[in-house]
């Protein structure tokens, strides 16, 4: 949902997921640096699809770029993750502009010191400053669309052993609270099998915790690098979404000249923009 605020004008502080280990220090991490993975989140039945680039720009910095169809709205994420916790000190979100330019409007930050996420979002009717616990080590920002849980698994020696995180959630319209940011719980992923995933060997665990609850669902790794490949669970992590499915669809290894004729792409030869 952060990108919906940010395209709404909002300014949006976002941090991502922790992680207590020098993950970018693998081998994993240092070969997906300059790759591009694109998703493509929807409704578990297919419906209400959206593209989801992450590029991994460096060890410590992750880009995302949604969109539904070029030449209409994007947004556009800054993730800057630190190397030795695998924790992302800041998100910078707003919308990509024409010739791979973006324009942001947002920043949510995490206090390792007293475990606060803080949101700060000038929306366009209202200043929204709110806070949250987040008492896991280990937390991903759900409505960033799972960008930052590859970078925690990929980290992982061993995820057969299980895993767990956070699942914060940032909402487009306030709850009955007037929230705007809230903490769903813990998400807690237990491995089911080794199995075939849209023709890649993968690693299937089933998601649940108290983030879920019965409304989790599978979660696939590749077996091999440890890379989400998708998911499918019940409870949506954006506005107007019945629940959650995201697959990977392609991955490049095209580095910065990729991601920026892919982002030039968007808004090229469209006219008013």
């Amino acid at each position: 949902m952060f990108d919906k605020i940010a395209l709404a004008g909002g300014a949006l502080a976002l941090a991502v997921g922790g992680y207590a280990a020098d993950i970018f220090g693998s081998d994993s991490a240092e070969a997906a640096e300059g790759r591009i993975y694109h998703y493509v989140r929807s409704n578990r039945d297919g419906t209400d699809p959206e593209n989801v680039y992450v590029y991994r720009a460096a060890g410590n910095r992750l880009e995302v770029y949604k969109s539904r169809e070029r030449c209409t709205s994007a947004a556009y994420v800054s993730a800057w993750v630190d190397s030795h916790t695998g924790r992302a000190t800041m998100i910078q979100g707003g919308r990509l502009m024409p010739n791979a330019r973006h324009e942001n409007f947002a920043t949510l930050s995490f206090d390792g010191e007293s475990n606060r996420l803080a949101v700060d979002a000038a929306l366009p009717d209202r200043a929204v400053h709110q806070q949250v616990r987040i008492a896991e080590p280990v937390y991903h920002l759900y409505d960033f669309d799972l960008a930052s849980l590859s970078v925690q698994t990929m980290g992982l020696d061993d995820p057969r052993a299980g895993f767990s995180f956070g699942l914060p959630l940032v909402l487009t319209q306030a709850d009955e609270d007037g929230r705007h940011l809230n903490h769903l719980g813990t998400a807690e992923a237990t491995f089911v099998r080794a199995e075939d995933y849209h023709g890649t060997a993968a690693l299937r665990f089933e998601v649940g915790g108290s983030a879920l609850g019965a409304n989790g669902g599978p979660l696939w790794l590749d077996a091999d690098t440890h890379h989400v490949l998708g998911a499918e669970w019940g409870i949506p992590n954006h506005a107007g979404m019945q629940d959650f499915a995201i697959r990977l669809a392609d991955v490049q290894d095209s580095g910065e000249s990729g991601w920026t004729r892919l982002l030039t792409q968007h808004f090229e030869g469209c006219g008013t923009t």
